[in-house]
């Protein structure tokens, strides 16, 4: 495969994305194929049914294939949040004297930081909240510690586990479908890295991404993530109470989900929502009541993380930074975002990508991971020339 161009796994809760993409201009991306396929999806415990899943990555995969001239070796997969596990760690690493940080002095940390670390299992990715060093300023970037000298540095360090059942399904079907290497990827931290810009990210900043059939919240500082959960909610839910709560089947469920918006206050006695493929009429404001109550329940578990996690200081924390929402579940249910204001009392906002076409919550995540993965491949290239004619 040409250096420029990345190959991108991206796994959602109701489909996945395979596509081929490089970096364009003025930030941009430019994409030479792509396909995607829905499956049965998954829940917080797992695939609901793991041939689906198989069968929908080779469908991808396959169809990128086939269409493109040239090789495919390693491949960016997204790991969604239900499969990651994330650990922090405060560590610091002490010089016998002053010495200028470099790079392998940053890496020895969080090296350090990872053999203390009592977790097992398969760490993919680490980042740091932030790094400090004697007099205990921070810094959110580690080029800006390169070369100050310091006796002592600090980390407020992040680690980033693999689920060994999701890193085994992965890597046995895409070494089937010769793909030689998997770099997997945290989808939350590449949208939160992404997404939100880096001045928010100085102080608490909030990641809600809606999907299908399962919705993540994140606490980010600098570059990691601070806590994480998954709801077993999300669009299916809603669609699930639309059909039970009118006896309306799935496809009129969409139908009638795909008109709706809850945003503003009630709706006028006697408008109606009516269907042109049957002769079927709903009060809109019903529909209306019925989507926000199956949305309460995603409100409450959110509303419980944070009060869990920082008891009296919800308040604190939110002074700053609103909730980012992402995910098809805000391109699909109109007014979601207003609806969990109002339910948390918290400020949120829509975030998606800055791009003509994908400038939509539902990119959010392939675009980041896009993002993430032509960021590590121009670093790979560097590293290769370094040091790539180098005997051992």
């Amino acid at each position: 495969m040409k250096n420029e161009t990345v190959a991108i796994l991206d796994i959602r809760s109701g489909e996945v994305s395979f596509f081929l993409g490089a970096k364009g201009v003025n930030d941009t991306f430019v994409f030479s194929a792509g396909h995607t396929e829905s499956y049965e999806g998954y829940c917080v415990g797992g695939f609901f049914d793991e041939a689906s899943f198989r069968d929908a990555i080779t469908c991808v995969v396959t169809s990128v294939k086939q269409n493109y001239k040239g090789t495919i070796g390693r491949v960016y997969v997204s790991i969604p949040s239900p499969f990651v596990r994330v650990a922090t760690k405060g560590h610091t690493l002490a010089f016998p004297s002053k010495r200028k940080i470099s790079a392998q002095d940053v890496d020895a940390l969080f090296e350090s930081g990872l053999n203390e670390l009592a977790v097992n299992g398969r760490c993919i990715r680490r980042s740091a909240m932030y790094l400090t060093l004697g007099d205990n300023r921070k810094y959110f970037k580690a080029e800006d510690l390169y070369g100050v000298a310091t006796d002592v540095l600090k980390g407020a360090l992040c680690y980033y586990f693999v689920e060994d059942h999701f890193h085994r399904s992965i890597d046995t079907i895409l070494k089937e479908l010769q793909c030689d290497e998997a770099c997997y990827v945290p989808s939350t931290l590449a949208q939160s890295l992404y997404l939100l810009p880096d001045k928010k990210r100085e102080g608490y900043a909030f990641l809600l991404d809606i999907g299908f059939l399962t919705t993540s919240i994140s606490v980010v500082y600098g570059n990691g993530i601070v806590h994480e959960e998954s709801f077993n909610c999300g669009v299916a839910t809603v669609l699930i109470a639309l059909m039970q709560t009118f006896d309306v089947d799935y496809s009129m469920a969409e139908e009638i989900l795909a008109t709706s918006n809850i945003s503003g206050g009630n709706v006028p006695k006697g408008v109606y929502w009516s269907s042109e493929a049957e002769e079927k009429q709903i009060s809109v404001q019903e529909i209306n009541d019925c989507i926000k109550f199956s949305l309460d329940e995603l409100c409450e578990k959110v509303d419980k993380f944070f009060a869990v996690r920082y008891l009296g200081k919800v308040d604190t924390i939110f002074t700053v930074n609103p909730i980012s929402i992402t995910g098809e579940g805000i391109s699909r249910m109109k007014g979601v975002a207003e609806h969990i204001s109002k339910r948390l009392n918290h400020l949120t906002e829509i975030v998606a990508p800055d791009l003509p076409y994908y400038d939509k919550p539902t990119f959010s995540s392939r675009i980041a991971l896009l993002n993430d993965a032509t960021n590590d491949a121009k670093k790979r290239g560097w590293k290769k020339r370094l040091f790539g004619g180098r005997k051992k």
